[in-house]
């Protein structure tokens, strides 16, 4: 077996590893994979894929996604050790530089920290919690993105080896399209850089919930019972057949994941109490590495099984922190928890699409369906 056929091998591998439901989609059509609209989730997801000559052009690396050495520090999402840099505001150390780009570590919390939720998950928490965190982020302002530069997200779960999760998205400010995307689960990384015509096509998009800028962003209601009636309207005309909040709650999360940083306090209070009269939110408390954080969740399979969708925010802050897939119970664990960091970094270059030899990414297609 030649060396392009082991690649292929891989490739092929990592993608069937990909397909699961696609949750936490980014944009209608390129981010949207093939799958069953009706299986519940086992987690929130983003994805980098959408069609067999994507998956293909993707620079799949076998046994080189991040580390941990032997003190407990994360590595990067490119699989290279941080530099031990000066200690940050949380006093964990900064990142180094990767080959490429620049990558921000994880300071939320180290890998393996403990982390509880506590029980009894209530609307009435839900409404107070939005409530209190909306206050608490009153004094926040918009980030700032300098010019040459973007916004960068990454998420990461709070394990190491083959259940280790990072996801890592360079996006322009302005328009909220994906620059670039890397993805290591487990010891494979998939980086694809997106190409100029992929970068016109996202902007071409409509703004709204699926591509959150700051016009959309304007253009929402500023009383919240406005808010999550346009929401509702939307969600039943989108999804005629199912329960209207659940189905928000779900695509909100492109909304809060790729446009939070962006929020006025005003943007940021009324989102939040929409979200509290949904009356299936619930919301407890929980702490990670000690530091305290409210669970936001919607139970989207009340009667089934599967795992919850919830949203972390700061207690401290009111800022948005991450999500979390746990069961039923909303017991968290280090696998079940993604927390996001937000930052700038220069703008990646667009990509270049490799021409692909004949049936070399398989037989799998997009959905430019909903999920």
């Amino acid at each position: 077996m030649s060396t392009d056929d082991k690649d292929l091998m891989a490739l092929r591998g990592f993608r069937r590893d990909l397909d699961d439901p696609p949750e936490g989609v980014l944009v209608r059509g390129r981010y949207r994979l093939a799958g069953s609209e009706h299986r519940p989730p086992t987690r929130r997801r983003q994805w980098l894929l959408a069609s067999a000559g994507a998956a293909a052009a993707l620079t799949v690396v076998v046994g080189a996604a991040a580390a941990v050495n032997s003190a407990g520090n994360r590595t990067d999402g490119g699989g290279q050790a941080p530099a031990q840099g000066p200690a940050t505001a949380a006093g964990r150390p900064s990142a180094g530089a990767t080959a490429d780009l620049p990558v921000t570590i994880g300071t939320r919390a180290p890998l393996d920290a403990k982390v509880t939720s506590d029980g009894g998950a209530t609307h009435a928490k839900a409404v107070a919690a939005m409530d209190r965190l909306a206050n608490a982020a009153a004094g926040g302002q918009p980030l700032a993105v300098p010019a040459g530069q973007v916004l960068y997200i990454k998420t990461y779960n709070l394990v190491p080896g083959a259940e280790k999760y990072i996801h890592e998205i360079w996006m322009d400010p302005s328009t909220l399209a994906p620059l670039r995307i890397r993805r290591t689960d487990g010891d494979q990384t998939a980086d694809m850089p997106s190409t100029q015509d992929e970068i016109d096509q996202a902007t071409a998009q409509a703004p709204g919930l699926y591509r959150p800028t700051a016009d959309y962003l304007a253009s929402l209601p500023a009383d919240p019972a406005q808010l999550i009636s346009r929401w509702r309207q939307w969600a039943q005309t989108t999804y005629p057949d199912r329960p209207a909040d659940g189905m928000i709650w779900k695509d909100v999360f492109e909304l809060i994941n790729y446009s939070e940083p962006f929020w006025t306090p005003q943007q940021r209070t009324t989102i939040y109490k929409a979200f509290a009269l949904m009356p299936d939110l619930k919301a407890t408390t929980a702490k990670i590495d000690n530091r305290p954080y409210d669970l936001v969740c919607m139970d989207r399979e009340p009667n089934g099984g599967g795992t919850v969708d919830c949203d972390l925010f700061d207690s401290a802050t009111g800022r948005y922190a991450g999500t979390a897939w746990p069961e039923k119970n909303l017991a968290l664990k280090p696998v079940n928890v993604g927390l996001v960091d937000f930052g700038t970094q220069p703008r990646p270059a667009p990509g270049i699409r490799p021409s692909l030899p004949p049936h070399a990414g398989g037989s799998e297609k997009a959905n430019p369906g909903k999920s």
